[in-house]
């Protein structure tokens, strides 16, 4: 299990970290968990991966100290690149739940600032996941370092550009009061609407970065309506342009993903399907519509990957993991081989 390390709760008003927490506070704070991997201790140039998925330090530690073996996201990561011949630091960002998404994305743009202006520090290789898609999307316009340009790289996955139904309880539980209402008798509807509607406040939409990345309209005191509108304005795809690369990873939930999710034990997946089938209006992989995820083809020509019969949840198996850390070895290798080639 991986340690986390934690950072502090910020405040805006004061623009720092307040490092002296309660055991509460510590659940909810800003933290990261790290691994080193060193497989050639002559050669000093290291590639940093830093994966960010929305998670709190509570959503994946109980003792606020140690990633559960499921959401271990750095040992996942590792496992898959100890036998490719990299000098690595693996890092898994969590996030305080009470900051606007834009403020996070000012945040990791002053770290990637830091991390670039090391000498031995060669790529900076980002992967946003949902959430963590726009935020590190929206992060390079607040570059100050032009290496930081130079050294990162971006992988987007499962992310809501255009904001995401279930990220907005008003709208999301008008869907989930028909289909209820329609298949559960009296009084036994309203019962199993009050208790997935106390289960989702409780676990999801019930903080400022969720809502930040609600559809547009809704209305909230923790909203920042102008986050989600402005993530296409010409500013920030300018800079996602001066990146080293950026590539998109969209997922959707199909006729097999059921079964698949059902033969592997996952029943979070399984529960992603569900949600896909009875309570949205189109197509998702269970949290992001498909149409969200792929705003990002109408501002850029980068180019967009599916992977294919996947729920919101499927990096959690290092099988589809492996699909997208595949695509950034190979951009490693290139650097590698142009690395080479400029050498004759």
């Amino acid at each position: 299990m991986a340690k986390i390390y934690p950072v502090g709760k910020y405040k805006e008003a004061k623009k720092l970290f307040i490092r002296e927490l309660t055991p509460d506070q510590l659940g909810m704070a800003f933290a990261l968990s790290y691994k080193k991997l060193i497989v050639d201790e002559e050669n000093e140039d290291l590639d940093i991966i830093i994966f960010a998925n929305g998670n709190r330090v509570k959503d994946v530690s109980k003792d606020n100290l140690h990633s559960y073996q499921e959401r271990d996201y750095v040992s996942k990561i590792y496992n898959y690149f100890k036998n490719k011949n990299r000098n690595l630091v693996i890092f898994h960002i969590l996030l305080d739940p009470d900051i606007s998404l834009n403020i996070d994305s000012k945040i990791f743009a002053h770290y990637i600032d830091f991390l670039s202006s090391k000498s031995n520090v060669r790529t900076i290789n980002l992967i946003g996941h949902s959430k963590c898609g726009p935020v590190f999307f929206n992060m390079p316009k607040f570059f100050k370092n032009p290496n930081s340009f130079e050294k990162t790289s971006l992988v987007t996955t499962a992310s809501p550009f255009a904001g995401c139904l279930i990220a907005t309880p008003k709208l999301f539980f008008k869907e989930v009061r028909t289909v209820i209402d329609n298949n559960l008798p009296s009084p036994l509807n309203k019962l199993v609407f009050n208790a997935l509607s106390n289960y989702y406040n409780h676990t999801s939409s019930n903080s400022r970065m969720d809502n930040d990345i609600a559809l547009p309209g809704f209305e909230s005191d923790k909203y920042d309506p102008e986050f989600i509108k402005k993530l296409f304005d010409l500013e920030n795809i300018n800079a996602i342009k001066q990146l080293r690369y950026y590539h998109n990873f969209t997922t959707g939930v199909d006729d097999t993903s059921l079964m698949k999710s059902l033969k592997r034990g996952d029943f979070t997946s399984v529960g992603l399907c569900l949600i896909d089938r009875y309570f949205m209006s189109e197509l998702t992989d269970g949290f992001v519509e498909v149409s969200s995820q792929e705003k990002v083809n109408e501002h850029l020509d980068h180019p967009t990957s599916n992977v294919k019969s996947a729920t919101h949840y499927f990096l959690s198996h290092e099988d589809e993991l492996a699909i997208v850390l595949d695509y950034i070895n190979d951009r490693l290798d290139e650097l590698e081989k142009q690395k080479i080639y400029s050498k004759k």
